[in-house]
């Protein structure tokens, strides 16, 4: 279990403060706000609602390239132009899994954007256009396409200046943080379809940033029950030999049965304490990464975690990543 505070409360803080300034119906900085970014960017497309204090990223129009529809399938963003130096071209590169070297960017095309076009417009990358910047067969060969291979496209933001922005050179990490929605890369997973069958068996930990368990642990017999569009687990969390840990329950994790794509809501699965008091904690999935890959070999499970007070999701102890591997 993560036992450390970080800043959320100040970030809420301050998201309430910005928010409660004016009514907003997009993610566009006022005046006052100028003060906080530097150079020009692609900016994905985001709603807010005054009403709740959230937003909603409507950015990404597509992040999974379907393996059984390679011919066809492709991933893409919803952007527009943003800083006070116009992006003016947009170009597109890609690289197998995740690496910012920019050495090892393949080019793919570029997007021009008329001088003081502000409009929002659609970014594509298909599955062939990848093929032919890495010099790869459009198959789910190994090497090639195959279930569960991840493709990173990043963005190269050149202003009517000509300066270059890219994720290396700007104040940006990542994309999707309240007000900026920096867009500087975007990924494609290549999915297929869910099998409820291959799903029961042992797992090995890859990956716990909730940090129960360390990599290379062996979960014994997780998944207790499937259906075709679910599969129920237990004993992932907590780690009965986490000090204090009980109240263990079953939650269930939602399969798209055509790509594979996870979702888990709200699901209670017990405490780190004894005391009757005990904060009861629950996960939900957050963000668009979250896959059971039950068609490579071996099965890999992957979701971003949301561990939050259960009925509560907005009470956050963060977000981390679990990746589990079938034995």
């Amino acid at each position: 279990m993560k036992s450390k505070i970080s800043v959320l409360a100040s970030a809420l803080l301050a998201l309430f403060w910005f928010s409660g300034c004016t009514e907003k119906t997009e993610n566009d900085f006022d005046n006052f706000m100028a003060g906080l970014y530097t150079g020009s960017y692609l900016k994905g497309k985001a709603n807010f609602d005054p009403a709740t204090n959230t937003w909603t990223d409507q950015s990404v129009l597509a992040n999974t390239l379907d393996a059984g529809n390679l011919a066809t399938t492709r991933v893409g963003v919803r952007v527009r132009s943003w800083g006070e130096d116009p992006v003016v071209t947009a170009n597109i590169y890609v690289v197998r899994n995740t690496n910012a070297n920019e050495a090892a960017w393949r080019f793919i095309k570029k997007y021009t954007i008329a001088e003081g076009d502000t409009s929002y417009f659609d970014i594509y990358v298909s599955a062939q256009e990848i093929a032919t910047a890495l010099g790869l067969q459009l198959n789910v060969n190994a090497g090639n396409f195959p279930p569960g291979s991840i493709f990173t496209c990043y963005v190269q933001a050149v202003t009517k200046s000509g300066k270059k922005y890219t994720i290396n050179n700007s104040n940006f990490t990542g994309t999707g943080a309240n007000f900026y929605y920096s867009v500087f890369f975007f990924r494609g997973s290549v999915v297929c379809p869910y099998d409820p069958t291959k799903m029961p068996g042992n797992y090995v930990v890859v990956t716990d940033q909730w940090e129960d368990w360390s990599p290379g642990d062996v979960i014994t017999n997780p998944i207790t029950a499937t259906t075709a569009t679910s599969m129920s687990t237990f004993g992932i969390y907590p780690n009965m030999a986490y000090p204090g840990a009980n109240s263990p329950q079953t939650w269930v994790i939602n399969v798209n049965a055509s790509s594979g794509i996870a979702t888990v809501t709200n699901q209670y699965y017990g405490k780190y304490s004894t005391s009757p008091s005990a904060t009861q904690y629950a996960v939900s999935t957050a963000g668009t990464g979250n896959f059971v890959f039950s068609c490579t070999t071996p099965v890999v499970m992957t979701m971003l975690l949301n561990h939050h007070v259960f009925g509560a999701p907005t009470v956050s102890a963060g977000q981390y990543w679990l990746t589990l591997r079938k034995q």
